[in-house]
């Protein structure tokens, strides 16, 4: 009888266990996609830009070109910034990495649950496999 409240005792708290995670996790994504929080920073890949060096002074001479090095002239045009590179990918794996959590929780609340249930047995008729028929 005590193995029995035991069960049924860690049952409830593993079943509370795990619906607490899967409440986090969602609270999480939740809070991540109203601005509340930030998404952890997983990622954080240098923008994606062009060098027009050897586009805008091909016509020029070599006198020229040392020139424009020394006044330190920017050639680099930047294609895609590091935000719209670095957001989507920040969110993606929150939400990949929350739901990762959540199903944790999940099989945790499913052991509390079949701790808790009770096991029934219905058969149809009595039979022994150990003892021999007589």
């Amino acid at each position: 009888m005590i193995n029995i409240v035991k069960e049924k005792v860690i049952g409830y708290a593993l079943l509370t266990v795990g619906i607490l995670i899967i409440l986090y996790a969602a609270f999480s994504v939740y809070s991540v996609f109203t601005k509340k929080q930030n998404p952890v920073d997983v990622f954080n890949l240098p923008g994606i830009s062009l060098d027009l060096s050897g586009l805008v002074g091909s016509d020029l001479s070599p006198e020229e070109r040392a020139l424009m090095k020394e006044k330190n002239v920017n050639t680099k045009a930047e294609l895609v910034s590091p935000e719209v590179l670095n957001t989507p990918l920040n969110y993606t794996f929150h939400i990949l990495f929350m739901g990762f959590i959540a199903s944790i929780g999940f099989k945790i609340a499913n052991i509390g649950t079949l701790l808790v249930r009770p096991i029934k047995v219905n058969l149809k008729e009595e039979k022994s496999v150990l003892l021999p028929n007589k």
